[in-house]
Parts: structure tokens; C-alpha cells; sequence
């Protein structure tokens, strides 16, 4: 059995749990509290202290996109990287900029906007105890805030981060008008990744409100949603 670490609410946990579903190899999940990582836990699963961590056949993969690689050789069909090097560049270049640019919009507008926060920090530390919650209200949004300051997205006005993703939306919706998926005539790890990032974006009233003005960027992604989800 393919035992799965995550935060539920992680986009690179999502990432996993849905090229998993694709691949249609059974695994179960094993969710990590904040306190685990408090204690320590987090780091005899990761040195890195990152999640996803994949445990399989008595090895353990750590970081989403080494993960996603090794699945793709161990489970080939259906194929979620192209045969065609160009197009695995570009699969690529989707992956990278999700994991490595989208992601922290969706962390500064989740966790430390507070109409944003009172939603998901309740979400975020639901696994733990009533103590560790009342901390978590005050505390994971420092921490977040801390984060993307640190990257660069939470030194930025709100009407900055709201020019930036209509930007990004713009592109994408171009890119998509006349296509069904990012990279070549079907689904791959770049539909997966840049998904996972735009639905937590959707989560906050920011990115939702940006979203209504995109339809061709809206339905790809239900269309992506629908071909990942759990089967059966």
C-alpha cells in the first residue's frame, strides 16, 4: 500500500493525491497535525520538513515534484509527462512557475488576509487539538505572512496581487481558448499542477472574484477536476 503524508489543504499534497488518481494506484493518507510538526515529527518524514512525503515498497519520496517523477516510472500509463522532449519542456515550465510562483499568491491570500483566514486557518488545523487551534488563529497567519514576505508576494499592496493574478488568469485563458488541455491534445502533470494552485487561489474571495471573468480559464479547469478525481 502507497501511504501518502499531507496537509489536506496543501496544493502539493492535492498535486499528488491527484496524479495518484489518475495513475489509479491505491494508496491511503496519512495527515500530519501541526503539532506532529511542533514535535518534531515532520522531520523524520522530510529533512527538508516539507510535505508531500510518499512512502511505497519501503521507500520514501519526499517533495512533490520528485514524487510525481517517480510515480510517472513506476506507474506509465496513462502518461502525465509527454514522449516529446519539447513538450516535456514545457510541461515543465508550467510545473516550476505553479509550484514556485502561483503558490505563494495562494498562500498570502488564504492565510494572512483575515476575511481569508478566518475560513481556512479553522480548515488548516481541524486535525488538532482545541489548544493548538486557539494558537493556530493567531499564529499560522504570522507565519504565512512571514513566508511570503520573505518571497517577495507579501511585500506587495492587495491592488498589486490582484493586477498580478488578473495578469496570469489573461494568459492563461488565452493560452487555453481553442485548446482543451495546457500542453499537447491531453491531460498532463502541467494541467495537474497549475490546477491545484488556481483552486486555492479560488478559495479566496480575491481570486474568486478574478475568476468569474475568465469562462475558457474556468472550464478547463472543471474539466481538470473531473479527470482527477478519486475513482470509482
Amino acid at each position: 500500500m502507497i501511504t501518502l503524508y499531507q496537509y489536506e489543504l496543501s496544493p502539493f499534497c492535492d498535486k499528488v493525491r491527484r496524479v495518484l488518481n489518475v495513475k489509479g494506484a491505491p494508496y491511503r493518507v496519512a495527515e500530519v497535525t501541526i503539532l506532529d510538526t511542533l514535535k518534531g515529527r515532520l522531520k523524520t518524514l522530510s529533512p527538508a520538513a516539507k510535505l508531500p512525503v510518499l512512502d511505497i515498497d519501503d521507500e520514501r519520496i519526499a517533495d512533490s515534484t520528485d514524487i510525481v517523477r517517480f510515480l510517472e516510472a513506476r506507474f506509465p500509463e496513462p502518461r502525465l509527462v509527454p514522449a516529446d522532449p519539447r513538450e516535456q519542456a514545457l510541461v515543465h515550465f508550467f510545473e516550476d512557475w505553479a509550484d514556485e510562483s502561483l503558490y505563494f499568491y495562494e498562500m498570502h491570500l488564504r492565510f494572512t488576509l483575515p476575511h481569508n483566514a478566518a475560513r481556512w486557518v479553522p480548515e488548516a488545523s481541524k486535525f488538532d487539538n482545541p489548544v493548538i487551534r486557539r494558537i493556530a488563529k493567531a499564529a499560522l497567519p504570522k507565519a504565512m505572512a512571514r513566508t511570503t514576505a520573505a518571497q517577495g508576494t507579501g511585500r506587495k499592496t492587495l491592488d498589486v496581487i490582484k493586477r498580478d493574478l488578473d495578469r496570469h488568469f489573461h494568459m492563461l485563458n488565452t493560452w487555453l481558448d481553442g485548446r482543451d488541455w495546457l500542453v499537447g491534445d491531453a491531460l498532463t502533470l502541467a494541467d495537474i499542477a497549475v490546477y491545484v494552485q488556481l483552486e486555492c487561489i479560488a478559495g479566496s474571495s480575491e481570486g474568486q472574484d478574478l475568476l468569474r471573468g475568465y469562462d475558457v480559464l474556468r472550464d478547463w479547469m472543471r474539466a481538470v477536476d473531473e479527470a482527477t478525481r478519486p475513482r470509482g
